[in-house]
Parts: structure tokens; sequence; C-alpha cells
């Protein structure tokens, strides 16, 4: 065989290999509204984080990706919630309150913080997280639902896992995160002086 064609045979597959990648999250619902959205970079952990693969993506005023299922658990008024939740929102709708500018910590380039959850007496810790991210015009709330893990104690590392993920819907992979915009840590942005917080 010529080098010629096994160029030629190098390029076929990897034109088509990345027509299916293309294809597979064109098929993802919500990602096309995702990707057109530009009032706010809009952030997501790609098509699978932590194990857990993205099912379902909503999305408006603002974005959630749904990673993992869920199965119905209870018995008078069964529930249930997706592992892990990505939320990407505008800062003016969403920044650090007094208690939370207290916890800030550097994350990526910019600003993160993590709750650690409320204690409660013979159970531990309970509530945990979630984890908040503060970047550019965009604040990214990391839920982690602790039904499919192991244990309580694995939420706040497959929320910072997660985090270490966040990439634009435009990104490929991870970046730096640019920093908060100034001010907007301190809710002093001309569109956060609303009261409908």
């Amino acid at each position: 065989m010529s080098v010629r064609r096994i160029v030629l045979a190098i390029c076929a597959t990897l034109t088509l290999t990345l027509t299916f990648t293309g294809n597979a999250f064109a098929a993802v619902p919500g990602l096309g509204a995702a990707k057109s959205f530009h009032r706010f970079p809009v952030y997501w952990a790609g098509e699978k984080v932590a194990g857990f693969p993205l099912e379902e993506i909503s999305g408006g005023h603002s974005f959630t990706f749904f990673y993992g299922d869920c199965a119905l658990s209870g018995t008078d008024n069964p529930s249930c919630a997706p592992t892990i939740q990505i939320q990407a929102l505008d800062i003016c709708g969403r920044w650090p309150d007094r208690s939370k500018k207290k916890r800030l910590i550097p994350f990526r380039g910019a600003k993160a913080s993590w709750y650690p959850g409320l204690k409660v007496s013979g159970q531990g810790p309970i509530e945990q997280g979630p984890l908040e991210i503060f970047t550019g015009r965009t604040t990214v709330v990391i839920y982690v639902e602790e039904g499919d893990l192991k244990a309580r104690s694995e939420t706040k590392k497959i929320a910072f896992e997660v985090g270490a993920q966040l990439r634009t819907v435009h990104q490929t992979s991870p970046k730096p995160l640019p920093p908060p915009i100034p001010d907007s840590l301190a809710g002093k942005l001309p569109c956060q002086k609303t009261p409908t917080r």
C-alpha cells in the first residue's frame, strides 16, 4: 500500500470520527440552545463526568445539565434527583451573600464556596453543598445527590471533581476559569441592585 493511500485512509477515519462525535453532541436535546446563548458563558462538564453520563439539559434564561439518572425512592411521596446537576446562571441573579464571602476560595482562576452541610446529632452533616463557582459573568452551582454514592463523604470530592472538568459549551476541554467581573462578588453591579433575588 502506498504512503498516499495510508494518509488518505487516516484522513477519512479522522473525518468520520469527528462527524460522529459532533452528531453525538448534537443529539443531546438543549445543547444547541446552550451553544447559541450569548448573555453569559454557559458551563458544563462534557458528555460524562465522575462516571455519570449527561442525560438532559434544561434551559431558557439559565441552563441546568443533569448527569446520571434517578430511581424513585420513598413510599408515600417517591422522588428522585439526578446524581449531578450543574446550573449555569447569570451573576446578576446569584452572587455570594455575606456568609459566603467569608468562605470564598481560589478555584481554577475563579472564586468558589462550599457548604459543609448542617450537622445532625448522630448522623453527621446532611445537605452538603452545593459548590458555587463565580467566574466572569457566570455563577456555576454544582449539586451532588448522595443517593447513588457509596458514602455521604463522597459528595464534596465529586463536586470538586465536577468543578475541575468545567468548560464552556464551546470548549472541548477544561481551561482556566476567568475571575469574577469586578464588583460582582459584592453585589455592586447595576443589574444586582434589584431586590428580586
